[in-house]
């Protein structure tokens, strides 16, 4: 690459070796017309970049770190400080086109860290079940629901990079990195570049909407799979007291309590482990170090009702009904005694939908997200678009020249009758699993039918696209046979 040497400066007209180029108006100064002046600047924590004003140019984060004055040059023209010299301009564009392109990675590293996320969340509940806690069965079927959406979004993002190439590779065909570029053509590359990082960045900022829906989702899921792990530490601590029987599901954990027991009307601070048959209660003392006394077990069928009561002078307790007119209280935190009835209230009411029925339907459960052919497709979209500017154009005389070198021309525009019914077919069937794909994208049809006439549909296609290769094979045999050149000998028997 090179530059005009005898460009102008669009200042004092004069002619300079040497030039300033300004990204924001386009212009070129010399170095008596630049100016420089001195500017304070700030730094940034995350990319350790010097910027003018708070935000960061490199990252976008805002900076609070004063750094020291810096002398800055800026457009005469439009007081912008995004001034370059044109050598280094003209030597990096391919860099910034590359950087540009590159963009799109971002998207797909977006679908990666949201599979990644899924599959530790994925693994995290498949242990909860294999440790038996029961509650929050809604976890599997968000779960379950987050695969579909996942698949659906991996869809509409291969939709997506066919029509993002398409808009790049047009405008990436205007920039021409083989050969030499002049001050003259700065501006123009300067508006292509601006215009695919747009474009590369807006298929980023897609994705990033596709999933967002999953990814609150994905994170309310996270939160209740984080709660029954805090549950399974108190568990674990005092495995060497109890442990619950086989048929027992481990429910939750309610620590540093005081209880009052029925026999006993003493306040003792320890720990409530509940299952879905018994509530234990495992008083812990401290004298020097901590211990555990006892463990009390009161089956969850005994108790008859829990009330809170509300008292203004002294804190609010749970007070638990059992036969024979016995009172268990629970004095704890205003938060910890409605999380208390929530939890009675799910013990009470097995059939809600609040524990679970099936500890190990969830092992069907994938751990892992699929998003292969997403990601060969943008893999290959992208090494195509990064060739396009550095291909070697083809001049009228040389295209001229390789028409002549092709050998005689065949006319072979007569195609059968079957060719042409099997390409209507063929035509048919694909405008037929677009429209599938829109129904269910736009949730018109349920999954069930869609995966049913999506896989006919697809069969469908790949047995035309077969019967049509195979024809054309024929023909294009028939066609090698004719276009052959006439031998010199043959030439010769012919004209005897």
């Amino acid at each position: 690459m090179g530059y005009d040497p005898n460009r102008r400066c669009m200042k004092c007209s004069r002619r300079n070796g040497f030039l300033y180029y300004c990204e924001d108006c386009g212009g070129s100064f010399c170095n008596d017309c630049i100016v420089s002046e001195k500017t304070e600047c700030t730094f940034c924590n995350e990319c350790a970049h010097i910027s003018v004003g708070t935000k960061c140019e490199k990252c976008g984060k805002t900076n609070h770190l004063t750094a020291a004055k810096r002398y800055l040059r800026k457009c005469p023209s439009c007081s912008s400080i995004r001034i370059k010299d044109i050598p280094k301009k003209i030597a990096g564009l391919s860099s910034e086109y590359i950087e540009a392109i590159n963009i799109i990675y971002s998207g797909l590293d977006i679908i990666r860290n949201f599979a990644s996320s899924f599959s530790d969340i994925v693994n995290k509940a498949k242990y909860l079940r294999r440790e038996r806690f029961g509650l929050y069965p809604n976890i599997e079927n968000n779960l379950i629901r987050i695969q579909g959406q996942f698949y659906e979004i991996t869809q509409r993002a291969l939709r997506l990079i066919e029509k993002a190439y398409q808009q790049i590779s047009t405008d990436a065909r205007l920039l021409r990195f083989n050969q030499q570029v002049t001050i003259d053509q700065l501006p123009k590359i300067d508006r292509v570049l601006k215009t695919i990082k747009y474009n590369t960045q807006g298929y980023a900022n897609l994705i990033n909407d596709f999933l967002k829906e999953a990814k609150t989702e994905l994170a309310n899921v996270n939160e209740l799979v984080n709660e029954l792990r805090e549950y399974i530490t108190y568990f674990d601590e005092v495995s060497d007291k109890f442990e619950p029987e086989m048929l027992e599901l481990k429910i939750a954990v309610v620590p540093n309590v005081k209880v009052t027991l029925p026999d006993n009307r003493r306040k003792r601070t320890g720990t409530i482990f509940l299952t879905n048959k018994h509530l234990y209660f495992l008083p812990s003392f401290k004298f020097i170090f901590r211990f555990q006394g006892k463990i009390r077990a009161i089956p969850i069928s005994m108790i008859r009702e829990v009330e809170t009561k509300q008292r203004k002078l002294f804190s609010s307790y749970l007070m638990i009904n059992i036969p024979d007119r016995k009172l268990m209280k629970i004095h704890c935190s205003r938060t910890e005694l409605d999380h208390l009835n929530f939890l009675f209230g799910v013990l009470f009411n097995e059939n809600e939908g609040y524990i679970i029925s099936d500890p190990y339907f969830i092992e069907e459960l994938r751990t892992t997200l699929d998003y292969s052919v997403l990601r060969e497709k943008v893999e290959s979209r992208i090494k195509d678009l990064k060739q396009i500017p550095f291909t070697q154009i083809v001049s009228p005389q040389q295209r001229q020249q390789n028409i002549w070198q092709r050998g005689p021309i065949v006319n072979v525009n007569a195609e059968s009758n079957e060719t042409k019914q099997l390409r209507i077919k063929l035509r048919a069937a694909r405008d037929t699993l677009s429209q599938l794909e829109k129904a269910f994208e736009d949730r018109n049809i349920t999954p069930e039918i869609y995966f049913a006439r999506l896989e006919k549909t697809r069969e469908k296609i790949i047995s035309l696209e077969e019967k049509l290769k195979d024809i054309m094979r024929t023909n294009t045999g028939y066609q090698q046979q004719a276009q052959q050149p006439q031998r010199f000998s043959d030439f010769l028997r012919n004209i005897r």
